[in-house]
């Protein structure tokens, strides 16, 4: 027992002296205290899933989104997000066998004064996908999820340059 108490402590030290954190909340510049985050979208477009899962991520990590741009510190602008699928390998019948998903956006930030933060930039997340015949809506779902986790990751992409920026 006291072998496990002590490999516990010694993984424990080694995890902290590399600088290795779970995620959390981010320390985030005070002058991105209260975001506006918009999406430049057709009109009556509803904004996309990394819109939502960055406002997320941001509340969570103990900034005030807000709904009125005038009361916002700062903006996020979605410029612009999809995602894609196409087939990278295929059995001998041409039957589709895995498929290469991506998710790209675009975003900048800008300050209450005008100043932009950090200038228009490209993310990308991408996963790999198995097809089978037999589990066609197990396909679908799996596809689903998967745009869901690399929007998340897309919104922690953005979080870390946020966290980098010197304002």
């Amino acid at each position: 027992m006291r072998q496990v108490l002590l490999g516990g402590m010694l993984l424990a030290m080694l995890l902290a002296g590399c600088g290795f954190q779970l995620r959390g909340q981010a320390q985030l510049p005070p002058e991105l205290a209260v975001v506006f985050v918009q999406s430049v979208q057709g009109i009556g477009t509803p904004p996309g899933v990394l819109n939502r899962r960055l406002q997320t991520v941001l509340t969570s990590s103990g900034v005030t989104v807000v709904r009125d741009p005038a009361q916002a510190t700062a903006t996020i602008t979605i410029l612009n997000e999809g995602s894609g699928r196409r087939a990278i390998a295929a059995d001998r019948f041409d039957v589709k066998r895995e498929y290469f998903l991506a998710y790209n956006a675009a975003y900048q930030v800008t300050l209450a004064n005008g100043k932009t933060l950090i200038p228009a930039e490209t993310i990308t997340a991408n996963r790999s996908l198995l097809f089978d015949e037999n589990r066609v809506l197990g396909f679908e779902a799996a596809q689903e999820s998967l745009v869901d986790s690399m929007a998340d990751e897309l919104a922690w992409q953005i979080i870390r340059r946020l966290q980098a920026v010197k304002t």
